[in-house]
């Protein structure tokens, strides 16, 4: 089967092998990888997907913007759909119910939509009005390859990424800990902060840099706001993959890879007491670090190989009837 995509998915060779994409293979560093707008993925991928059995789009505009073309030329969409997260529920806004109808008009017409999350299946389904056997669920596995790196001295706590973090609650934890605390978010996150003795927000830095404050943290907190989108998976995947100890929310983008307790801990949404609680009790405990932060590399090592992901995709997308 003859697949076109518009992932960039270059570290496993198996996917590269198996699938054409419409960028072509970098040679520049990741930071300066060229990004396409995304009509131009979807002109791109609509002008060459006639000629492959799948076509698969990463992300909800991509998708979307594809399956439009493809609507209202009448052309066979031939679409699986990936990443294509539900936002969040507007039921009084006239444009949020039109957007709802058009892009649940637009999913049906797939052959199939992959999710981050179980739980992904079922809100998927629900929003656009898919039958849930054409939805199915395979785990990410991290961005890079895994590696055992050592934290700096002293310690410290290390939160990251830019999708519904919940940054005001981890400052808040930030302010009681002993220990410093790096931020790593967007430029509109936490307004009106700034940097204090102990705290250090870092704002857009390039992602060696993120990588490095990764390397270097003793652990990693990822407070996430309520959601029933997947979040989260590609910061806490990375540190799981160095070895990390990772503490996150227990939401639908974290119960399918984190086991409370053994690879990492699990809190309730917009528990602060929960978080600074496993924070000290983590700092306080370097054997329950390493513990938990091999448990976490074991994980990655075991189910997160870039082309034992490529596999599990492809099967599901060659799975998917016609």
């Amino acid at each position: 089967m003859r697949v076109l995509s518009n992932m960039q998915f270059w570290q496993s060779p198996l996917w590269r092998n198996s699938t054409d994409s419409i960028y072509p293979v970098p040679e520049r560093a990741e930071d300066e990888q060229e990004e396409f707008s995304v009509w131009r993925q979807a002109w791109m991928l609509y002008r060459q997907g006639n000629q492959y059995d799948r076509v698969v789009t990463m992300g909800i505009r991509e998708s979307m913007a594809y399956a439009a073309l493809c609507a209202v030329t009448g052309q066979a969409s031939r679409q699986v759909m990936t990443e294509v997260f539900v936002d969040q529920a507007r039921p009084n806004s006239f444009i949020w119910k039109l957007k709802k109808r058009l892009y649940g008009w637009l999913a049906r017409r797939a052959v199939g939509i992959i999710t981050n999350s179980t739980a992904e299946i079922e809100t998927t389904a629900q929003r656009f009005g898919v039958e849930r056997d054409r939805l199915t669920f395979i785990p990410l596995c991290p961005t890079r390859p895994s590696e055992v790196t050592a934290e700096e001295k002293p310690p410290y706590v290390l939160s990251a990424g830019r999708t519904l973090r919940d940054y005001e609650l981890m400052w808040r934890v930030a302010e009681r800990l002993d220990v410093p605390v790096k931020i790593v978010c967007g430029q509109g996150d936490l307004p009106g902060r700034a940097s204090t003795e102990r705290i250090t927000i870092h704002r857009e830095i390039y992602r060696a840099q993120y990588l490095d404050l990764l390397r270097g943290s003793a652990v990693v907190a990822l407070p996430l706001l309520p959601t029933e989108r997947s979040t989260g998976q590609v910061v806490f995947l990375e540190a799981m993959a160095m070895g990390k100890p990772v503490i996150t929310t227990r939401s639908p983008g974290t119960i399918d890879y984190v086991a409370h307790e053994h690879s990492g801990w699990l809190i309730e949404t917009s528990d602060s007491e929960a978080l600074y609680q496993a924070c000290v009790m983590l700092l306080d405990d370097m054997d329950l670090r390493q513990r938990l932060g091999e448990a976490a590399l074991a994980w990655v090592r075991e189910h997160g190989a870039p082309d034992q992901y490529a596999q599990r995709f492809l099967d599901a997308v060659n799975s998917f009837p016609p």
